[in-house]
């Protein structure tokens, strides 16, 4: 159908509004093994839910199975009711930030180096060795989920791409410049990172203004959004492109999204139709 990827959510308990859905990293398996070309990521991982060492291993492993089409998307955690319901501390978020970086440093050693020793303060590892090796070098690529300052600072200090929740063009612009300056400071380039929109699977092609209007009002009230405010990309296939367009302009390079109307695939095909073929 003309799509580049397929990313899966993490969620032990699906947030309101949301059917339930099966273990992330095991339907990643299964898509790496009856798939050829299509990159897999995940939308995002949550890093309390397993141990960097466990998951370099399984990241390294699916990028095996996949010939190296696995990405790495991951963020800090922010649904506490799933936390407490399964048994996972939660911390505050500068705490849960500082563990994600650790991961992120901890992974990063176990796929690049022989032996690994690793004393952080949340994670320990000694003389740990990790084979074989991830296909993509220096390591997949990293994409860190999330808008807070401290989740920007570790995007330009660790990052490979960013994917934030519906922000707006004006927003991810004000942000992109902020990202650029950060990044020359810490030595990186740039143009070496990928930026998305992230669109939390409120995608809907229709030419009905009144389902329209009601899918918003369904997300304004879940996610205590002004309709205004929203950047849902629902409406007809003239409205999503040029918002799409908005995003092209100020530098996203991937839109990364769901359809409200999922498993069925009739706005998945007709997205793929009427919208894919203006950006290919």
């Amino acid at each position: 159908m003309g799509y580049d990827s397929i990313w899966i959510t993490d969620h032990l308990i699906s947030p309101k509004g949301r059917s339930h859905g099966l273990e992330s990293w095991t339907i990643l398996s299964a898509l790496a093994a009856v798939t050829k070309k299509i990159h897999l990521g995940t939308y995002v991982l949550c890093n309390q839910f397993r141990h960097p060492s466990l998951l370099a291993k399984m990241v390294s492993t699916i990028d095996h199975v996949s010939k190296g089409r696995i990405i790495l998307g991951i963020g800090a955690g922010w649904y506490k009711t799933e936390h407490i319901a399964f048994g996972f501390n939660w911390d505050n978020l500068s705490v849960r930030i500082n563990r994600l970086k650790e991961s992120i440093l901890l992974m990063k050693k176990l796929w690049t180096e022989d032996i690994v020793t690793f004393n952080g303060e949340y994670y320990k590892v000694k003389n740990a060795t990790l084979e074989p090796k991830p296909i993509q070098k220096p390591h997949p690529p990293i994409w860190i989920g999330g808008v807070s300052p401290a989740i920007k600072r570790l995007l330009t200090e660790e990052g490979n791409g960013w994917i934030p929740v519906l922000p707006s063009p004006e927003q991810l612009s004000k942000d992109i410049e902020e990202i650029k300056k950060k990044m020359k400071i810490n030595n990186r380039k740039f143009n070496q990172l990928e930026i998305a929109f992230g669109g939390a699977g409120y995608t809907l092609l229709t030419d009905n203004k009144k389902l329209a209007n009601k899918e918003l009002k369904k997300i304004s009230n879940y996610r205590d959004i002004p309709i205004d405010n929203l950047n849902c990309l629902i409406g007809d296939s003239s409205f999503i492109k040029e918002k799409i367009q908005q995003y092209e302009k100020v530098g996203v390079k991937h839109i990364v999204t769901g359809f409200l109307d999922f498993p069925s695939l009739t706005s998945l095909r007709q997205f793929s139709e009427s919208v894919i073929p203006t950006f290919k």
